[in-house]
């Protein structure tokens, strides 16, 4: 059977697709309208997913009658037939004839999570977001083992909401999965009061966006925690405790000030007191609440294994002391836990049913292929440069040198992290290259870090790895009398958002990074996401070109067509050489004096 996979989400509304119980295909509809976190309520505001959906159906030479299920989660829970209704108001591919099977947004992303993960068995799931679809429309318009076990009254419901009714939204949900399907144990629900939530609304009032949580966490380690709660208190009882917004004239007064401080500021120098201070602490209690959830589900299941999902699970540092302090054996977080993977959940629930899923190989790359019209490309202004066969040392000698190059390749990654298919890759031993990336390339904030791409077999000698993270779902901390050698992807509490390379998950990027170890003895590459500031990752090769000239990125490589920034002139040769004289007496090679 094939089987679509639909999210109708706040933001990264996408679309995935199984066949036969394989992962193929999926997408997040921002990458075709260009749209930042396009969806129902951020970016365009549709709920039409056709860009998407077509997008699978091309890619594998199917149409939507090909299609034997549809499995879609609305973010609201909503009935079927308004969905319907809304979609043909919109005038979308007609999905409607086709079997349909709404289903919670939790049990979306625990069921992305389990059959994404390499585990089988009995593996305990967490789920952890801003929030999920509201509880009363979940149980009266989704279908499957969720609301059944729930209409039973065998499960713990948590309800935070001082409100009545059914306003009160999923906050975290606890499930243990096996070969057989999953079992809802727990479900937290409340109105917008939950951990995600708290760490959102926090975000909110310093970015102006309740989805920079990212730039929260990188913030965080620039500050030192309160001494006291700021943010959460808790709920519920000492064997099932649960944690709410906790409000305060304390919180209240500072949220005053850095409210102030946003209408008044008219710098970008978000490492003051006030800042650094109030996101350690917000950083380190959310960490202490998501450790009481993990070391709940622990005892309560007794196993060795957890998969965590939901838009939390992109904070790598809990992430990181869940692995180290739960006593959970294995973790795995998949590269899209946001609601980029709610389609990717749908889909393969779906699959599950009819027939069963097949092993994910790997859950990134689920993109699909290019071509590229070099003409093209030279047009916009790039030009044709190295030889093809010595593309990755000339490649690994101009990084080497100082250069951005832009790695295209293949289809792209699903989720927010580039994993070298869509990527900018740089030097880790150079620590102005951090500045530049930021100030220029990404044009982003000064404080944001970078994270390196590793050689499997080389972790070990930089970094203290307490979980392998091959999404960048964790950090460690870079070893003693490392730091100074790759500063560039060291942030300033000395840890690292690294990213595990095997030779069988990327073959070319690890023949590069072969060969740029070859040159320097540094087995990594600095790597970060293809885009700039308010724009998803690039999806085709024209785009990436047009990102590399508003970048002032070095060179471009697309699928191993090496072509070379016409607009930076040589300028970061001629700077990087420069800046050598100035410092040693000669021009050197800088790559000598490292």
């Amino acid at each position: 059977m094939n089987v679509l996979g639909l999210s109708f989400s706040d933001h990264e509304a996408s679309a995935a697709l199984v066949m036969d119980g394989k992962l193929v295909t999926a997408i997040a509809r921002e990458r075709l309208t260009r749209l930042k976190r396009d969806g129902i309520r951020w970016g365009g505001c549709r709920l039409d997913l056709s860009p998407a959906i077509q997008y699978c159906l091309d890619t594998n030479g199917l149409t939507i009658d090909d299609i034997g299920l549809v499995v879609w989660s609305h973010t609201d829970h909503l009935p079927g037939d308004e969905v319907y209704r809304l979609l043909a108001t919109e005038g979308g591919i007609d999905i409607c004839r086709r079997p349909l099977l709404p289903i919670p947004h939790h049990f979306a992303h625990a069921c992305g999570a389990y059959y994404s993960s390499p585990f089988r068995g009995d593996v305990a799931v967490m789920i952890v977001d801003g929030a999920g679809g509201p509880f009363g429309a979940m149980m009266k318009n989704c279908r499957g083992p969720e609301p059944e076990l729930i209409a039973k009254d065998s499960i713990v419901i948590q309800n935070l909401s001082p409100y009545e009714g059914d306003g009160s939204r999923e906050l975290e949900s606890f499930y243990r999965f096996s070969d057989k399907g999953g079992e809802i144990l727990r479900k937290v629900i409340g109105h917008w009061c939950g951990i995600g939530a708290v760490y959102g609304h926090a975000s909110k009032l310093i970015f102006g966006d309740y989805l920079d949580a990212g730039k929260t966490m990188g913030l965080a380690p620039y500050g030192r925690p309160y001494r006291n709660r700021m943010f959460f208190e808790d709920a519920g009882t000492n064997e099932l405790r649960a944690f709410t917004r906790l409000s305060s004239p304390e919180r209240a007064a500072l949220e005053a000030r850095i409210e102030k401080w946003r209408r008044h500021t008219t710098s970008s120098n978000y490492k003051s007191e006030l800042l650094t201070d109030f996101t350690a602490s917000l950083q380190l209690e959310t960490e202490e609440a998501l450790l009481t959830h993990a070391r709940w589900i622990h005892e309560r299941t007794g196993l060795t294994r957890l998969c965590f999902s939901g838009g939390v699970a992109l904070n790598c540092v809990a992430n990181t002391r869940l692995a180290e302090e739960t006593g959970f054996e294995e973790i795995f977080v998949p590269p899209c836990p946001g609601d980029d993977g709610i389609s990717v959940g749908c889909a393969l629930y779906g699959a599950s049913i009819n027939g069963g899923v097949e092993p994910v190989s790997h859950p990134a790359y689920l993109g699909h292929d290019y071509f590229h019209d070099p003409e093209a490309m030279e047009a916009l202004g790039l030009e044709r440069c190295f030889q093809e066969r010595d593309l990755f040392d000339s490649v690994a000698r101009e990084i080497a040198n100082g250069a951005v190059v832009a790695w295209y390749e293949a289809g792209a990654e699903l989720g927010p992290r580039a994993l070298g298919h869509r990527s900018f890759l740089a030097d880790p031993r150079r620590a102005p290259v951090r500045e530049r990336l930021n100030a220029e390339v990404k044009n982003r904030e000064s404080f944001r870090p970078f994270a390196p791409v590793v050689l499997a077999e080389a972790v070990s000698d930089y970094f203290v790895e307490s979980n392998p993270s091959y999404f960048m779902s964790f950090v460690a901390q870079v070893r003693d009398g490392k730091r100074e050698v790759i500063p560039a992807v060291t942030h300033v509490d000395g840890s690292a958002r690294y990213q595990v390379l095997r030779e069988q998950d990327n073959p070319t990027l690890y023949k590069l990074i072969v060969a740029f170890a070859r040159q320097t003895g540094i087995p990594m590459l600095l790597n970060t996401s293809f885009n700039r500031a308010g724009e998803p990752l690039v999806e085709t090769p024209i785009e990436a070109a047009r990102c590399v000239i508003n970048s002032t990125a070095d060179y471009l490589v697309v699928n191993h067509m090496p072509f070379r920034n016409s607009a930076t002139g040589g300028l970061w040769r001629t700077a990087n050489l420069a800046a050598a004289a100035k410092g040693s007496g000669d021009a050197r090679n800088l790559a000598d004096q490292i």
